[in-house]
């Protein structure tokens, strides 16, 4: 027999067998968290390899900065944001792992057509085709890794999905960096089905062409019974619940935006920050960071959930909310000492402590939502949750420093005062909204745990 807790409420357990309730066993469900790990990392990687491609796209494209800015961002992040929520709609009421399947096939084939492009609007369309793909994954992925476990398991395997970003994020790293140095030096070569093609085109068949296996194992999955669900879907419900519930959403959806936009602000501009102060190469870069990264945020990412698990099934309150707070509130002691001393392993070694400790809101985040929202409702909030943190982490995180660099300190190397106080901001910014937040998220989770 199993103790099943909410996360919101002390000493009230709810004794049950998690085989009774219906759920697959654990090995079946760790099995797709290690397919939906793999495919969040695939994902990340086709998403963010034209970072590193910049100089050769700009050049065989005829491009400036302002163009490019377009390509890499507001063609991919504006479907991905805003498609998340229908096709959220599309996840409480259909297959998921047919969805999923749908997005893999149409995201992998747009990647492969991002390196047959020869014109800024070909890349640019295909770049958006990638970002409508995209948008099936994080509302599938946490509503089915949140019907393939019970609640008092279901932190852990959530924090483990949300570290295939991480993965992601090294790997893309390591190999932009590299083939953006060769792209540098190298010049076009004959490939079969594809015909001439340049090594930034190269580098998007590379990453694309992997999507097949993803496709192949993805159809393997079977798609759960839905459990912890209070009737059919309907947005209208749904918005009428975020609505009652607004102070504990908006407070939840903030605190993780805030920490994924201090995040973005460090890692969006650590290779800027590499470059111009210690004049390191794209490939050393990548190498660096890249494992950084892996390592760093992985290890965050898994300690945390192990933690929370534990402190759940101890009858523990608020322990997502609490947790989140300590790493947003921790994380501005690296923030500060890579600012103290201008040494390059120095400042590798607080970004991954910031890492470390960013990674902590952006997986105990999703899985806060998900306790606290009923099922049938799982894709389409998690899909305006993200929504929000694409938006405004990417976008104003990204901007903010870019402004601060150009027009306040107006020299290209005051990047790294730039990113570290965008950051801070952005944490004391989440710890508010969080705690502000605490006792409404409280309410909502007994609220839950009664129905």
């Amino acid at each position: 027999m199993k103790t099943i807790e909410n996360p919101g409420s002390k000493n009230t357990a709810i004794t049950t067998s998690a085989n009774e309730a219906g759920y697959p066993s654990g090995g079946y469900g760790w099995y797709v968290v290690v397919i939906l790990y793999l495919c969040y990392t695939f994902s990340f990687v086709d998403r963010s390899i034209i970072t590193y491609l910049v100089a050769p796209i700009q050049s065989d494209l005829q491009i400036n900065d302002t163009y490019f800015s377009l390509l890499s961002g507001l063609s991919f992040i504006t479907f991905y944001a805003f498609l998340g929520i229908p096709v959220g709609r599309l996840a409480d009421a259909k297959s998921r792992r047919n969805l999923l399947l749908g997005g893999v096939a149409l995201w992998s084939a747009m990647t492969v057509l991002c390196g047959m492009a020869s014109t800024f609007w070909e890349l640019f369309f295909a770049r958006m085709g990638v970002g409508v793909g995209e948008a099936c994954l994080v509302p599938c992925a946490y509503s089915l890794i949140a019907d393939y476990f019970p609640r008092e398991k279901r932190s852990l395997p959530l924090m483990i999905f949300s570290g295939g970003i991480m993965l992601g994020a090294g790997v893309a790293h390591l190999c932009g960096g590299m083939v953006a140095d060769y792209a540098q030096s190298g010049g076009p070569r004959e490939i079969f089905l594809f015909g001439l093609v340049q090594p930034w085109q190269l580098a998007f068949v590379l990453v694309g062409l992997p999507g097949i296996f993803f496709i192949v194992t993805i159809a393997t999955i079977r798609e759960p019974a839905r459990h912890e669900q209070k009737g059919k879907p309907d947005s209208a419900l749904m918005f009428r619940y975020l609505y009652r519930h607004w102070a504990t959403f908006s407070s939840l959806i903030l605190g993780t935006t805030f920490g994924a936009m201090a995040n973005m602000a460090i890692l969006g501009w650590a290779p800027v920050w590499l470059v111009r102060r210690f004049a390191w190469s794209k490939t050393e870069i990548g190498l660096h960071l890249g494992l950084v990264i892996f390592v760093f945020g992985t290890i965050g990412l898994t300690l945390s959930g192990s933690l929370a698990n534990r402190f759940i099934r101890a009858g523990k309150k608020l322990v997502y909310i609490k947790m989140m707070m300590a790493a947003e509130t921790l994380v501005i002691i690296p923030l500060i000492l890579a600012h103290v001393y201008d040494n390059p392993y120095w400042v590798l070694g607080c970004i991954g402590g910031t890492i470390f400790l960013t990674g902590i809101p952006s997986g105990l985040g999703p899985a806060a939502l998900q306790s606290i929202t009923p099922n049938e409702m799982r894709g389409q909030i998690t899909a305006i949750a993200f929504l929000v943190l694409g938006l405004v982490s990417t976008t104003l995180g990204n901007t903010l420093v870019g402004l601060l660099t150009d027009y306040v300190f107006a020299d290209p190397k005051a990047v790294r005062s730039s990113a570290v106080i965008v950051a801070i901001f952005a944490s004391i910014l989440g710890i508010i909204s969080l705690r502000l937040g605490l006792r409404a998220y409280e309410r909502t989770a007994e609220e839950n745990r009664a129905a």
